[in-house]
């Protein structure tokens, strides 16, 4: 019985609390008409650059420098998930009409699920332009970050030829050890049936 009692007790305490606890901001805020209208031209147009590929995001929170890493890292995710990603994805559409003539109705179901897998390495990537716009949400000041990261895809062919370059190098070397080991075998050979 008292097993019970204490288990009523703890479980009322907990759930008094939970309902009593005031909920933070909405760090998810729809975007105001200020913030629409100050929209970085670069955000919704990012710019076209031989050599470089961009992608931009947004993020919202009451920590501008969380806010900002949040930014950064959906737009290299999205930069990521252009230049190099997999995916699966399922549509279903079911219609049914029942009923006859003017007393039929329509029964119209669509869904679709995909999935997005992303496995890059990506070096050269830096963030290009940042809009930091302060806002009010639920009586508490939140920080909405825009950001346009920039992959410098010429930096990175570079970097593979150097490695092409390198791997043939270490490669001739190798090939050269090879052939310096067979000489000296040939040469002892030589000297061996000399004697």
């Amino acid at each position: 019985m008292k097993y019970f009692l204490l288990t009523t007790l703890i479980s009322i305490s907990m759930i008094l609390i939970g309902c009593g606890a005031k909920g933070g901001p909405d760090l998810s805020p729809e975007a105001s008409r200020k913030v629409v209208k100050d929209l970085p031209k670069w955000f919704l147009s990012p710019p076209q650059n031989d050599g470089y590929s961009y992608a931009a995001a947004q993020a919202t929170s009451q920590s501008m420098q969380l806010a900002i890493d949040k930014a950064r890292v959906a737009a290299v995710a999205e930069l990521s998930q252009m230049i190099k990603s997999e995916w699966n994805g399922y549509t279903k559409r079911v219609q049914e009409e029942t009923g006859m003539g003017s007393e039929s109705k329509l029964l119209d179901q669509f869904s679709t699920t995909q999935e997005n897998v992303i496995s890059n390495q990506l070096e050269n990537v830096s963030v290009k332009e940042k809009d930091i716009q302060v806002e009010n949400s639920s009586g508490t000041q939140i920080y909405r970050v825009f950001v346009l990261v920039e992959y410098d895809e010429n930096a990175a062919n570079e970097k593979i030829l150097a490695q092409i370059k390198a791997d043939q190098e270490l490669y001739d070397a190798i090939k050269a050890a090879d052939l310096v080991d067979e000489m000296e075998k040939k040469v002892e050979a030589y000297r061996q049936r000399k004697e």
